[in-house]
């Protein structure tokens, strides 16, 4: 038992520490920044209709990610169902 809780705790902090140190890069190059991204959102220097251009010619792809999630919560729910299938009887 004491073995699985240590392997628990180092999983836990290898996760943990390289994420938390990645968080405080992202805030400290935020904080840098901000001026400059602020600046960028509001200048009305956007080409809307590239913007949506752009979006038109990838709704295949999105069409195929939301085919594909679907596909993947139907597999869960019917190994689910399976399993529950095997456990009762």
């Amino acid at each position: 038992m004491r073995k699985e809780q240590i392997t628990a705790v180092a999983v836990t902090l290898a996760l943990a520490v390289p994420f938390a140190a990645l968080a405080l890069v992202a805030v400290a190059w935020i904080d840098e920044n901000l001026a400059r991204i602020l600046a960028s959102l509001t200048a009305p220097q956007v080409d809307w209709q590239g913007v949506i251009s752009e979006a038109w010619s990838r709704w295949p792809e999105v069409l195929g990610m939301l085919i594909g999630q679907a596909l993947i919560v139907v597999i869960l729910v019917l190994a689910r169902e399976a399993a529950l299938a095997e456990k009762r009887g």
